[in-house]
């Protein structure tokens, strides 16, 4: 019989992950340190589980308790259930849960109810930076470098750039129409987040912030999370220059994948990142109960957003991103 068990040993956790991380893909979100972040930002519970069977440790459940309900994970891409490779099983999530309310967000679909409008787009990195340029046909090459004969420059850090990443990101959101993460979640991850690096990727036009990107790593995996840009110069091809300069240091710390994040199937972001020859995961999004519509959905909130100052944009989405996530 499958149980779950809560669990505060993270060294038992990552040495799992650890032995199958050359059998199947593991994603940030199954971090044991995310849930402290999370909590400590949100409020919310932690919930990190190991999955039983026979009283053997057979795989990993990251989760974090809001309010009534349990998620996996709020605020990233992915989460649920990591079974070890040596089992064959059918995961059956609402027999787990006992009747309790969840939102599993994995690359399976666990449950009858669940989406399935997004994708994950995951480059599998080769040994060597030019070994991965020449990957792509010329035509995209020179439009990935294009901006270094704009004379545009990179800078890498993390609590020294934080400043710059904020104020690009929380304009671009309020662009956007959507609610930014509040300062101290970004804040949080720099001082607390553990077993992987984070990465603050940060483009310039002289002394002016113009693209940013907010990565993290774990097992191997890397992913630019957060990215935002300064829309005038998109024709100069700045997001792909970001990109690349995040799969340059990808490569370099000999990194096995980078993520791209999630994006809607077939958007327009889906595809651009398709120019990148990404391996695609569609990602479910499992529920305990039918889905409903949620304020992510109401896109006449959107055009209201838009319309108030940056000041108020960031105040208000500190405190409604414990709710949309």
């Amino acid at each position: 019989m499958i149980q779950i068990a809560p669990s505060t040993d993270n060294f038992l956790w990552n040495q799992f992950l650890d032995a199958e991380k050359d059998n199947q893909l593991i994603t940030i979100a199954h971090n044991p340190s995310l849930g402290p972040i999370l909590e400590k930002t949100f409020g919310y519970t932690i919930e990190n589980m190991l999955i039983t069977m026979n009283d053997q440790m057979i795989g990993v459940l990251p989760l974090v308790k809001i309010g009534n309900k349990l998620v996996s994970m709020p605020h990233f891409s992915y989460g649920g259930p990591l079974i070890s490779s040596k089992e064959d099983l059918d995961i059956k999530i609402e027999e787990i849960f006992h009747g309790q309310r969840f939102e599993i967000r994995s690359f399976s679909k666990l449950s009858k109810n669940y989406t399935d409008e997004k994708i994950s787009f995951v480059v599998e990195l080769d040994k060597t930076i030019d070994e991965h340029l020449r990957s792509f046909p010329s035509k995209f090459r020179n439009k990935i470098l294009k901006p270094v004969k704009m004379g545009y420059t990179v800078t890498q850090g993390k609590q020294d750039l934080l400043d710059d990443f904020y104020l690009l990101y929380s304009t671009r959101m309020l662009e956007k129409g959507s609610p930014p993460l509040g300062k101290k979640f970004f804040q949080n991850i720099i001082n607390y987040y553990e077993f992987g690096e984070v990465e603050i990727t940060m483009v310039y036009d002289g002394k002016k912030p113009i693209a940013t990107g907010f990565s993290l790593s774990y097992m191997g995996f890397n992913e630019i999370c957060w990215a935002s840009s300064d829309l005038s110069y998109n024709k100069y091809n700045i997001n792909s220059f970001l990109y690349w300069n995040v799969i340059i240091s990808s490569i370099t710390k000999n990194f096995k994948y980078f993520s791209m994040g999630r994006s809607t199937k077939n958007s327009n972001n889906h595809f651009y990142k398709k120019q990148w020859n990404p391996i695609e995961h569609p990602i479910f999004y499992n529920y305990s109960e039918p889905v409903g519509k949620s304020l992510k959905d109401l896109t006449y909130l959107t055009k209201i957003w838009k319309h108030q100052p940056l000041s108020t944009s960031v105040y208000f989405g500190h405190i409604l991103s414990k709710y949309i996530y």
